[in-house]
């Protein structure tokens, strides 16, 4: 090679290599990705965002919140307000955020921001219409949010509130002409990094980055959502170059590099018993559902690296676990299984009353099997099962009381996820007489929770604990079966860290992507 030649070679590559044109290296412009996800979101309004299937395209994408969880080490941090004071034990202001602009170019202010609290409350109306929030049990006493001045909300609570500010991370904030009614949107208006284009029932959704955004504006351009039912048409997708991230992924569809990704965020897969209906209404029968299900078996043969057996509703970052629960009394045991039954039905109860157990095909990847191995324990030892697994919506009837008159005695399946540390964000709900998920009702419980609800720190935890307990061994309506792990595989050049809440939320302003 000449000396000219080997001057224009030499060049030829560093032109290059400062031009980012190395595939290995370069950084795409203005990058368009697609997320496969297991099932559509059956909401975009702001005070929908609770349930995972909502959260994870709206949350931090296109709604934000007052203030955030950090899922480094779960400690608070401010997001849209900048910071937040007690002024009395009934009163907080939040300082709010200045000059940022919700995605129709509306100002983010306190007016705003309070109409989101009032709006999002259980039984708040508008025009006499109940507003149906999702997002209501985040608040589970009234409050009153008022502007006391254009970037200062101020809220009065019903009790003394010592978590109020944590509460807030759960409140999204939709503009204000989506708050003043209760006609759930379908063109949703936030403050995210990305903003809505289009939804196409059935098909997809669509998000592009907003110019407008506050803070630092995110690699990732155009955001395109899938759904696909199917873990491993979600994880071929992946291989096919047809989606840059997928979600749910079941550990035999999963690659052994590092493109499928692990973490874990407090979800432990639950049933819940209807104690009200036979053949539940006896304690030993629920004592016995526990004894009769094999769980080292069940998750090791169906879960593997996704799972392990669990017996408590929370798990243990949130301060409702107890460290050293003896679970003995509901560990595997048929024979007792069935010694129990055989009591119960010795003094008069029908044990052989067909009852349902409801589960939905989303669960978790491979839970249709999961629930059919449960469903043959429970029958090996006496009991009449029969499974129903149905959509959303529906699974929500047998969820949510008011239950409909003449409901059939069932056996709930649910995937239950705390990412807060705190079980004020569970048990309320779950296992109180008035919780609007719950089928338990002792006075005992719920004495301790409201205790719970206003202290703090050791105490709050050592009640919850207390009420845990009362659940577990007493009440056994509402008991773990297995800790989850969770999957997702990302596709060539996309570069993701999962964290604890990427469950329910899965920020693209996190993903870079490279060549």
């Amino acid at each position: 090679m000449t000396f000219s030649a080997q001057i224009l070679r030499t060049s030829a590559i560093a032109i290059l290599a400062v031009a980012g044109m190395s595939s290995a290296y370069a950084t795409p412009i203005d990058p368009a990705i697609t997320v496969a996800v297991a099932v559509e979101p059956d909401s975009l309004d702001s005070c929908d965002t609770q349930p995972a299937q909502n959260a994870n395209i709206a949350r931090g994408n296109i709604y934000q919140s007052l203030t955030h969880v950090k899922p480094e080490d779960g400690k608070l941090e401010p997001l849209l307000a900048e910071s937040w004071s007690q002024t009395g034990d009934l009163v907080w202001e939040f300082k709010l955020r200045p000059n940022v602009k919700f995605h129709d170019g509306s100002a983010f202010d306190a007016k705003t921001a309070a109409a989101n609290v009032m709006r999002t409350q259980a039984g708040f109306e508008i025009d006499g219409k109940a507003t149906a929030c999702l997002n209501s049990g985040q608040i589970p006493e009234p409050v009153q949010a008022e502007a006391a001045d254009d970037l200062t909300l101020r809220v009065t609570t019903t009790h003394p509130d010592p978590i109020l500010p944590l509460r807030f991370s759960y409140i999204d904030i939709g503009g204000m002409e989506t708050q003043k009614t209760a006609q759930k949107t379908t063109r949703p208006v936030g403050t995210g990094p990305y903003r809505f284009v289009e939804r196409i029932q059935g098909q997809h959704i669509k998000l592009t980055r907003f110019d407008d955004y506050w803070s630092e504006a995110p690699q990732v351009k155009d955001v395109t959502y899938v759904y696909r039912s199917d873990p491993a048409v979600r994880a071929g997708m992946i291989t096919a170059g047809e989606a840059q991230i997928a979600t749910a992924i079941s550990a035999q569809h999963a690659t052994k590099d590092d493109r499928t990704v692990e973490f874990k965020d407090n979800r432990i897969v639950l049933y819940r018993l209807r104690h009200d209906k036979e053949p539940f209404v006896d304690p030993r029968v629920r004592q016995a559902v526990s004894k009769a299900i094999d769980r080292d078996t069940l998750v090791e043969v169906l879960m593997g690296r996704t799972g392990g057996p669990w017996y408590q509703m929370l798990g243990p970052q949130v301060n409702g676990y107890i460290s050293n629960f003896d679970s003995s009394s509901l560990s595997f045991d048929p024979d007792g299984a069935r010694e129990l039954i055989a009591a119960a039905k010795a003094d008069g109860h029908d044990v052989e009353t067909e009852f349902l157990i409801v589960t939905k095909t989303d669960l978790f990847p491979g839970s249709n099997e999961f629930v059919q191995a449960i469903a043959q324990y429970l029958q090996e030892v006496g009991l009449k099962p029969r499974i129903l697994s149905i959509e959303m919506t529906a699974w929500r009837t047998y969820l949510r009381q008011p239950f409909p008159e003449g409901q059939q005695s069932n056996m709930l399946m649910i995937s239950h996820d705390n990412t807060s540390g705190d079980a004020s964000f569970s048990y309320p709900r779950y296992i109180t007489c008035k919780g609007t998920n719950s089928s338990t009702c002792n006075t005992e419980v719920d004495r301790l929770i409201k205790e719970a609800d206003a202290a703090q720190a050791d105490q709050r935890a050592q009640l919850y604990q207390e009420a845990a307990k009362i659940l577990h061994l007493d009440e056994m309506t509402m008991e773990g079966v297995a800790e989850q792990v969770q999957l997702m595989m990302l596709g060539r050049g996309i570069n993701y860290k999962p964290n604890p809440l990427t469950g329910i939320e899965i920020l693209i302003s996190d993903v870079t992507v490279t060549d």
